[in-house]
């Protein structure tokens, strides 16, 4: 059970439960209700407990002052998320997202379009999770007939990317797109912009360098398997040098080498983008 302490929204109250303090996402739990009653734990489908007292504060600030309907979007948009990864967001998605919603569309009226630096990487490399950006823009027009712009569809993909659970041992979203470009980047000018990026191996391509970089920036690299790149210097040597120069680059950006291994596969995936 839970004991209401403070009613911030129709759908939301701050509550305690076995000494806890909790922000409880439920629909209808906070209609009509009064400080000191008590609601059964199947009326709360979400439960938040920030991490300081000043996080709390602010966030009880913020909730007091979104309508009800920016908390339904974000549970249409959760709820949808989870059955699409088949997997359960962190609580923290419910607050993040309905402030971000919010401030949204506070700028759409307010004709502040910020846009977003990294839509095309995200679009590019969280395909599936994009989609899932895209569908809230359209839960966002349906319920308020506002149009946001498309560059919101990476804004909150990012949020449940950030709120996806299998992603807090890995690097930092931001870090991998920015390495991930990096790369794409060098290889285009390595090429003289000849490769297309149309072609299957490329999307192949973008797909490993993706994995790589969330290997490379949480220290979990293939093994340095020496023969391996040996074998396939040999077979792709117009592929190698490129590859050689990518490795220098990530070296001079982010001083550390991949290993033998990677830079194998590496080798391997550039050849395949040569051969289109």
């Amino acid at each position: 059970m839970f004991r209401i302490k403070k009613v911030l929204n129709v759908n939301v109250v701050l509550a305690e439960q076995n000494g806890d303090e909790y922000i409880a996402f439920g629909k209808g739990i906070g209609y009509h209700q009064k400080v000191g009653v008590t609601i059964p734990d199947t009326a709360v489908f979400k439960k938040f407990m920030p991490i300081d007292d000043s996080r709390k504060s602010e966030m009880i600030q913020s909730l007091n002052r979104i309508p009800a309907v920016y908390i339904s979007m974000t549970s249409q948009i959760v709820t949808y998320a989870e059955e699409q990864l088949q997997a359960s967001l962190l609580p923290s998605i419910y607050y993040a997202l309905t402030d971000h919603l919010h401030f949204s569309v506070q700028r759409y009226h307010a004709q502040q379009a910020l846009g977003n630096r990294i839509y095309w990487e995200m679009k590019t490399y969280y395909p599936d999770i994009f989609t899932i950006g895209e569908y809230g823009l359209t839960v966002v027009r349906d319920t308020l007939e506002v149009t946001l712009p498309k560059e919101e569809a990476a804004n909150i993909a990012f949020h449940i990317i950030n709120a996806t659970p299998a992603t807090t041992a890995k690097a930092n979203v931001l870090e991998v797109t920015q390495l991930v470009d990096n790369v794409l980047q060098a290889v285009r000018a390595l090429t003289g912009g000849t490769i297309v990026t149309t072609s299957l191996h490329y999307e192949r391509f973008v797909t490993h360098m993706k994995f790589f970089a969330e290997r490379y920036l949480s220290n979990t690299m293939l093994e340095d398997d020496g023969q391996l790149l040996v074998n396939v210097y040999s077979l792709y040597p117009e592929a190698a040098k490129i590859a050689l120069k990518v490795d220098k680059t990530i070296m001079a950006i982010y001083n550390k080498p991949p290993t033998k291994e990677e830079l194998a596969y590496l080798i391997i995936h550039i050849h395949r983008v040569l051969i289109g």
